[in-house]
């Protein structure tokens, strides 16, 4: 598991999302997460990976959402909390400007 920059491997990823790792092949062959490592006994994952994971296994689970789809949601859900946090930062320096 990660901690202090560590990743979880494989097995506890599978272990921590509650998905086969069939299931897990699938969100990695669709490019939903890329794990660091060469094959599935050196995969290494983020915390950021495993919480992509679920969300993604959610949306398939609940929605019925082909992984194609939630490879598609999941960028643009990515895309918009950068637009987000950039704009959120874009506001502060605003605010700073008109109160100078």
């Amino acid at each position: 598991m990660e901690l202090n920059g560590q990743y979880f491997s494989f097995e506890e990823l599978c272990y921590a999302t509650a998905m086969s790792s069939q299931t897990v092949k699938e969100i990695i062959n669709h490019g939903i997460v890329e794990p660091v490592g060469s094959d599935p006994d050196n995969w290494r994952f983020s915390m950021q990976m495993v919480s992509i994971s679920k969300k993604a296994y959610r949306l398939h689970r609940d929605l019925e959402i082909d992984w194609s789809g939630i490879a598609l949601a999941i960028s643009l859900l990515e895309e918009l909390e950068q637009l987000r946090d950039e704009n959120r930062h874009l506001r502060k320096r605003l605010e700073r400007f008109l109160s100078d």
